[in-house]
């Protein structure tokens, strides 16, 4: 009896100790892409390209939601963002991290730097665009708000918002081969 009561109690403190801290290993993701922060800490789904910082795509970020919130935490920095993921929670949340580590070193250097500068340059693959400068605003067949990335994959247009009132970003991909053939809006050219 006395080893059940104390097996018990070990089970009942690991189990306090793991789920309780607020961190588990299934929070643990990684930025999708590079997540534009607005008002000092506030990832907006338009991603304006505007924003004066991000997240650079492939940091390591705990994830914790509360309804239509997620707060993402930068594991090394311990600096914290807010993201309204919708009632879609999951679905959306996942437009801008990922389980799975990103590492943009498997890139041609000029990607790699187009990347870290969050532009997007004829040449580049979707993925990589993606990576760069996040979920467009629109695709050719609408708003993505309401979109998974798989869908917004399956895209050969995609329109960016650069800020409120200024003019958009449009990415234009070659059907048959996905990669970037015209871009319009670019800074940086």
């Amino acid at each position: 009896m006395k080893k059940n009561v104390l097996l018990l109690s070990i089970i009942l403190i690991a189990s306090f100790l793991f789920t309780n801290n607020g961190y588990c290993e299934e929070d643990t993701y990684y930025a999708r892409c590079n997540l534009k922060v607005i008002k000092g800490n506030y990832i907006t789904w338009v991603n304006w390209q505007a924003a004066p910082t991000f997240i650079p795509a492939g940091t390591k970020l705990r994830v914790t939601k509360a309804g239509n919130k997620a707060t993402l935490e930068n594991v090394k920095t311990g600096s914290s963002y807010e993201l309204d993921i919708g009632a879609d929670g999951d679905v959306f949340l996942e437009k801008f991290v990922t389980k799975k580590p990103l590492n943009i070193k498997k890139f041609p250097k000029n990607v790699q730097a187009n990347i870290r500068n969050a532009v997007a340059k004829i040449g580049m693959t979707k993925e990589q665009v993606y990576i760069a400068m996040g979920p467009p605003t629109k695709i050719s067949r609408g708003k993505t708000n309401t979109m998974i990335y798989e869908d917004i994959m399956g895209a050969d247009l995609w329109i960016y918002a650069r800020r409120r009132f200024g003019k958009n970003i449009g990415v234009a991909f070659d059907p048959n081969t996905g990669k970037v053939n015209r871009t319009e809006g670019i800074w940086g050219k």
